[in-house]
């Protein structure tokens, strides 16, 4: 699905990656390890596009959605938690969005001379969100963030409100619900008590879809991952198995 092909990568000075190849298979779970400063944020915004190879490209599947959680949140205001995660739900929540509007403009007097041409688009689109069960989002919604240990006075509560940690979590329900092809994690257990840690991991052994994750919590890690890719000294290297296991053959 995803696949680095000898890239090399330098940050003024410092070389982080030197003509090193990898892949993401659909299906994989891999934890992402290695010492601090080695490269794994620099790894996850190449394949997200943020940052561009020196060297060397990186490919992806025509057509694959892509969710990333990274430490940096970014701003949240304006609406509810729930609004907030059902707002990064991908395709949904862009349907939603014009669909709210096409049920606005549908009561409009002044778009009277409109109204078959709204009416056309809003059957189209209705049946666009039905299909990729728009109406169920609002629950799926709730049912993340509730795995993710919030209360339901929280979920309809302002999102500005809360703290770091707390909107460390509402990022994450945002990738979760949206469900991608390939979802990259950058440590999704920060901030996590041990319920919703639990809730998480099980979340991620029941996703179908292809994961790369960092992780501290290297227990967390064992539990989830079947693979492990390591950066060390400018090279990827991959070893099947738990981080552990890989632990274990090195010695």
């Amino acid at each position: 699905m995803i696949r680095l092909d000898s890239i090399s990568k330098q940050n003024g000075q410092r070389v982080i990656f030197i003509e090193t190849s990898a892949a993401l298979q659909k299906g994989e779970k891999i934890g992402l390890v290695g010492p601090n400063g080695a490269g794994k944020t620099t790894l996850f915004r190449l394949i997200t596009k943020q940052e561009t190879p020196d060297e060397g490209q990186v490919f992806q599947d025509r057509g694959i959605t892509i969710g990333f959680f990274s430490q940096d949140v970014g701003e949240m205001s304006g609406r509810s938690v729930v609004a907030e995660v059902m707002d990064g739900a991908g395709e949904i929540s862009v349907i939603a969005t014009e669909l709210a509007q096409l049920e606005a403009d549908l009561c409009d007097p002044d778009k009277m001379d409109q109204m078959e041409a709204i009416l056309e688009r809003f059957g189209d689109v209705q049946a666009r969100f039905e299909e990729l069960g728009g109406y169920g989002l609002d629950s799926k919604a709730r049912e993340v963030l509730h795995g993710l240990g919030f209360s339901q006075e929280m979920m309809s509560g302002d999102v500005a409100l809360l703290s770091g940690g707390w909107k460390m979590r509402v990022a994450l329900a945002r990738i979760l619900l949206m469900q991608p092809d390939v979802m990259l994690l950058d440590e999704p257990s920060n901030h996590l008590d041990l319920e919703s840690l639990i809730w998480l991991e099980q979340f991620l052994k029941n996703y179908d879809g292809a994961l790369l994750m960092t992780s501290h919590d290297r227990a967390f890690m064992n539990r989830v991952v079947n693979k492990i890719l390591e950066i060390d000294g400018g090279t990827l290297t991959s070893f099947s198995g738990d981080y552990e296991s890989t632990n274990s053959n090195a010695r």
